[in-house]
Parts: structure tokens; sequence; C-alpha cells
């Protein structure tokens, strides 16, 4: 380890020192998003506009995650700013599922809407829009979601990719406060925030423009400012844990627990300017959010389990908006690929998929678009419908399609460290590098030869919590001491990070694997 540690961090990244300094300067609001446009803003603007000149009736029809209910916030917002009143949808996932559908687009016809504007959603609602079209109702499309080859016949389409933003994906939210500067003629920090806070929940590369915004917005954020925030980051600095930890499951609660319209009110809770109100609903969302918490923890019954199978699926009767944390639970639990089904209000099998690194599950979906209804998602996290009468065959051909698909191995990266170099001052040069997360993760280390019989354990053996001199702890939660029988050294990787405890500053590095050394 001849090199220093920016060094070694300049190697993990795979950028060079001037990356590294072009990475980390200062960056504002104002020119977080320097040399990227929308292309045909002005289209999309000057539609608006004229809605708006004459006093048409518009509505923002979103979606029930994270990034649809900032989405649409944004929006209603941005119209708020501009004294002009409009409607908003927030559709339900047991009735309405997702994006816009044929149902509520004849409802905005015979309503006689003037514009329907649709966030987080859109690009190929291609049956409803043409419906809209089709009776003079306009439509503007803000969506960030994969375009196909043919768009939607909407009057104009805001899209990263599509309309050439820029090569990095970003969320539903960021796409329509981008929009809103356009409109407003300016950049506002509370939508700024709340496109902040979608780029996180809905996992968006950090890398470009979306770390530049998150920079700018941290950097900028007071605990303080905005009552709806604060409340939902329990009043802690704004940063990327805190919205992935805190505010973003607790807005997800909403979507996922709600069977009815009264999600609805989430919108309001973040664009009303009544404190009670604000004060009222948040402690409904820590309610709706206990409530989630509960639901997730399933006790799946281990008949339903067959470990000897490649994968897990399950049937039962579950909350559908919860049944992918299930998933995710069991995979964790088991290492396998695991879908969890519940009977939609159809009579089809909604499924949630979660799998561990190295397989994928699109591309096992692929193989079996002959049972499939619908199916979308990531190789990791994915979703499906299937008839109930294809249950069996269905869940013998997946885990037929697994097992002959070798899994493919990730390795993870590391930094060899020493374990003097977990400084403070350390600390902050690896900071430098944030904030982490999609594509530009939190960088391991390695500390090399730690003795067993200095690790100290919790009282009931569970968890490793050793302290080393006044500043450095290494943790180790739900590692059973009886794993390191008959071990001498061991090699830790990890991560290490700032901690405070009753005023005093420490570092801790969290272990994540051990890896055996020689003894």
């Amino acid at each position: 380890m001849n090199k220093s540690l920016l060094e070694r961090l300049l190697d993990y990244y795979h950028i060079t020192y001037d990356e590294y300094l072009s990475l980390t300067k200062e960056t504002t609001l104002s020119t977080f998003r320097d040399g990227h446009s929308f292309k045909d803003i002005d289209k999309a603007v000057n539609l608006v506009k004229e809605v708006m000149a004459r006093q048409g009736k518009i509505i923002i029809y979103g979606d029930y995650d994270a990034d649809g209910v900032m989405g649409t916030s944004i929006l209603v917002k941005m119209f708020q700013y501009l004294d002009y009143v409009v409607d908003y949808y927030l559709p339900n996932r047991y009735l309405d599922g997702y994006g816009l559908n044929i149902a509520h687009a004849q409802e905005y016809i015979d309503k006689c809407y003037d514009l329907v504007i649709t966030v987080d959603n859109g690009i190929t609602a291609f049956e409803p829009i043409e419906l809209l079209k089709n009776n003079n109702v306009k439509v503007l499309i803000l969506d960030h979601h994969q375009a196909q080859d043919k768009l939607p016949v909407a009057d104009a389409i805001c899209h990263p990719i599509v309309s050439e933003f820029g090569d990095v994906s970003s969320s539903g939210a960021f796409t329509a406060f981008i929009y809103s500067i356009s409109l407003l003629g300016r950049i506002d920090k509370y939508l700024a925030l709340l496109a902040s806070i979608s780029v996180i929940s809905d996992m968006m590369p950090l890398l470009e423009y979306n770390r530049n915004l998150l920079r700018s917005m941290f950097s900028a954020y007071e605990v303080g400012e905005f009552l709806p925030v604060d409340l939902l980051a329990d009043n802690e600095p704004l940063n990327e844990s805190v919205i992935g930890m805190k505010v973003a499951p607790r807005i997800n609660s909403i979507g996922r627990i709600c069977e009815d319209d009264s999600i609805n009110e989430i919108v309001k809770y973040f664009v009303s300017d009544d404190k009670d109100f604000i004060l009222n609903y948040f402690s409904h969302i820590l309610e709706v959010n206990e409530e989630r918490k509960n639901c997730s923890k399933v006790d799946i019954d281990p008949s339903q389990i067959d470990l000897g199978k490649p994968a897990i699926l399950i049937k039962g009767e579950y909350k559908e908006g919860i049944i992918g944390l299930i998933a995710n639970s069991v995979m964790i639990k088991h290492s396998k690929p695991t879908i969890i089904f519940t009977k939609a209000l159809d009579g089809s099998l909604k499924g949630s998929a979660r799998a561990p690194e190295g397989y994928d599950l699109v591309e096992a979906f692929g193989e079996l678009t002959d049972l499939l209804i619908t199916s979308g998602g990531h190789a990791n996290a994915a979703g499906c419908s299937i008839k109930e009468s294809d249950f069996e065959v269905f869940e013998k051909r997946f885990c037929s399609t697994i097992s002959k698909k070798p899994v493919k191995k990730v390795e993870h990266p590391f930094i060899e460290i020493r374990m003097n170099e977990l400084s403070f001052e350390n600390e902050r040069l690896v900071q430098s590098f944030s904030p982490f997360g999609e594509s530009w993760p939190t960088p391991l280390f390695r500390l090399r030869h730690i003795k067993i019989d200095t690790l100290l354990y919790s009282k009931d053996h569970k968890h490793i919590l050793t302290s080393i001199g006044n500043t450095l702890k290494i943790v180790f939660f739900n590692y059973p001491q009886e794993e390191l029988t008959n071990k001498k050294f061991i090699d830790v990787i990890g991560t290490f990070s700032l901690k405070n405890y009753k005023g005093r500053n420490y570092i801790e590095f969290s272990c994540r694997e051990f890896v055996d050394t020689e003894n």
C-alpha cells in the first residue's frame, strides 16, 4: 500500500485526479444542470401557457410511489406559484394499477378537461392518450420510464433520454422539476428538494446532473426550512442515507397500504401551508408506516418453501403493496430468487420478485412470455402477473430457467486500508466522493489480519462491538460468535463512517463480511 488513500480511491472509482476535482467542485442549484435542456422544451411550456391563457381545465395524473408523489407535488406547487388552480390524481395500486388507463381517460373527457399532464407515467400509455387526443384533450407527458420505438401521440413529451437532456436516466419528479424551471422562469429550492428525494427513492444513477442536484441540495438545505420534509427526516440534516432510510420509505408506505383515494392526501401534505394539517397528516404517515412494517413481518409457513428447488415461489393472501418487501425478506434469508404472488382484483396472480446478485429476473421472465400477462423491472427486482391456473407450470418452468442459468458471480472491489488510516481526516476524504448510491457505490475497505481474540461481543453473543481506543469502533451486527470458532485471524471487509454518541465523535468500521486469512 504505497499509494495514498486518495490515490486508492481514484483507482476504485476509475477516475483521474482532474476528474476528482471536477467531481467535487462546488455546485449550486443555479449551475447543477449547466449544458442540459430538454429538446422542444419551448413547445412543452407553450402548451401549458396556451391552456392557462384561456382558463382551461388541467389535471395532473401521477403515480403511487415516492417518485410519482414527488412529481405530482412539484407540478401542483408549480401551479400554486402561478396562482392557477389545477386538479390532480394519484392512482391507487389496488383499484387503478400503474399508469393512465382508459377508464380515467374517458372520465377526463366526460369532465371536459382541456389538458392532462402525466408525471412518472405516460410514455407507454398509447391507447388512453390516443383516446384523449381523439376527443380534443391535449396531453403533456413528463416521464422517465423506458420508451418504445414508437411514442404516444401526445402534444409534448419531456423525458431525460427521449428529450435528449443527457445520457443518464433520472426520475419522473426530476423531469417535472426541470420542466418547472422553464415554466416558472426560475429554480425553486423546495421543488429541487422534492426532486432530490425522488432521485434517491427511485434509485437513479448518482452521476452527472443527478449527482450535482443532490450535492447542491444537500449543501443548501437547512433543517427547519421545509416542515413536511423536516418531519419525515426526523429533523436530521439531509443526505442520501436519511432519504433512503427514513423519508422515502415513509412516503412509499402510503401507496403500499392505502386502498382508496385517500392516497391523494399526501400531495396536499407536500403543497399545503396549513401547519395543523401537515402535523396531523404526518402522524397518519407514521401510523401507516408502522402498519407497513407489521404487514411485512409475515411468517412464511416453512412447508411453503422447498429449499431443494433453485427458486422460491409462494402463493398466498398478501397485501399487494407489500409483497415486494416480503419477497426481499425471504430472498435475503435463503439467498434464492423469490417470487411472492397474491390474487389481484381481476382474479390474476400478481407477483413481486427479488433475486440475489448474479441472477437476472428480466432475462428469466423473457423465456416465459407465453405465461406472462405483464412483466417488468430490473435484474434483481421485478414484477409479473399470471393466470392463477398457470401457477404450477410457471413455477416449474421458472425454476428450470433459473437452474439452467449459471449464477454470474458479482465481485465487489475493495480498497486495502490500515487500522491507523481509519481517521476523521480520511473519513472526510471518503465523504468528498459522496453522495453514494446507484452506479456510485459506497467504497468498501479491507482490514487485514485482525486477531480474533481482540474482537468483543455483545452480551447475547450475536453482535461484534469492539472499541479500539477512544475514536474507533468495529461492529458486525448479526454475526454469531460461534461463526469464528477455531479461527485466530480474519480479514474484514466493510465501510467506515463518522458517528456521534452523547456528543462524542468516533469512527465506526461496519463489517459486511469476513474473509479467512492465513493463521
